[in-house]
């Protein structure tokens, strides 16, 4: 029991701080610094703080090749995630479409094995997909207009999915066998750096200044959305699996298109609540069959008695 509202806490305080980055990204596109150039500057003092952090709690060597797995991780799950968000919410995608097609991570990979790997995905989950699709579509036809006709910007949010996926199972199936602290210092030193190449080949990279909205901007993505969002997300992987981790994003959407209309107040189209209704429904569709199928599969490997009973 005491196991099971650990689990929940650590999910919740995921989700919570997962969404927090869109709100994050919206913020930054309101600041008066250049949002790639406050992004570097986030995850520069970010890597900073879990450096000390590190340095205070754990003087244990560190394997150049487990160094630089975690990099590669944080390049995909923070770097290229996150770089693909902000731009895609600076060409006017809203933070909650946003979400919703990132959410949409765990049924791309299931499409993507299916194809790829030809492993087994049954019709009611292909079912659910075209469900969520076609919501996700409603979505992005109710937040067209706030996009300014920019239709490639929604693009955006899909290469961030593939970024995500790729360093989860990265993450996963090849684990660098680090702590927390030096995981998270590796992870945003590695984001730091791509948000720094990305800032200079904009422009150049600009010092953050003395506007408050910037350094409540950074102090919110440094707290909650670095540290909290990828804290909890390094936690949740390591200690509950993929899977879960993957299906609590699903949640997210929703999170962030309350706190959007809150922080905001942004107006929610009818054909948006639709489209993530649907869509919601589509993916607790696909979630189940697949779930359905895994037992079904698990059940037929049981050798049977005579008698027709499974073994026990």
């Amino acid at each position: 029991m005491r196991h099971a509202t650990l689990n929940a806490v650590l999910m919740s305080g995921f989700v919570l701080c997962w969404s927090s980055g869109f709100i994050g990204s919206e913020l930054a596109s309101r600041a008066p610094l250049n949002a790639l150039d406050l992004f570097a500057w986030r995850f520069v003092i970010a890597a900073a703080l879990a450096a000390l952090w590190w340095r205070l709690l754990d003087r244990r060597p560190v394997a150049l090749s487990a160094w630089l797995r975690e990099m590669a991780v944080g390049a995909l799950t923070i770097g290229g995630y996150l770089l693909c968000v902000v731009l895609a919410i600076g060409e006017g995608v809203s933070a909650s479409v946003t979400a919703l097609i990132t959410a949409q991570q765990p049924l791309l990979a299931a499409a993507i094995a299916t194809l790829w790997l030809r492993e087994q995905l049954p019709a009611a989950a292909w079912l659910g997909l075209g469900v969520a699709g076609s919501g996700v579509v409603l979505c992005i036809a109710g937040d067209w207009q706030g996009a300014g006709g920019a239709g490639w910007a929604y693009a955006l949010p899909l290469l961030a999915v593939i970024s995500v996926t790729l360093g989860s199972v990265l993450a996963a199936r090849r684990p660098s066998g680090l702590g927390l602290a030096a995981s998270l210092t590796a992870q945003l030193s590695a984001a730091a750096l791509i948000f720094g190449v990305a800032a200079a080949g904009a422009g150049g990279l600009a010092l953050p200044g003395s506007a408050l909205l910037t350094w409540q901007t950074l102090g919110w993505l440094v707290l909650l959305s670095s540290f909290g969002g990828y804290g909890f997300f390094t936690v949740c992987l390591r200690r509950l699996g993929v899977n879960a981790v993957s299906s609590a994003i699903y949640l997210t959407p929703p999170v962030t298109l309350a706190w959007s209309a809150g922080m905001f107040g942004e107006h929610v189209a009818p054909l948006q609540l639709g489209g993530m209704a649907l869509a919601l429904a589509g993916v607790t569709l696909a979630l189940l069959a697949q779930r359905r199928g895994r037992h079904t599969r698990g059940a037929a490997h049981y050798p049977r008695r005579p008698g027709g009973g499974e073994c026990a």
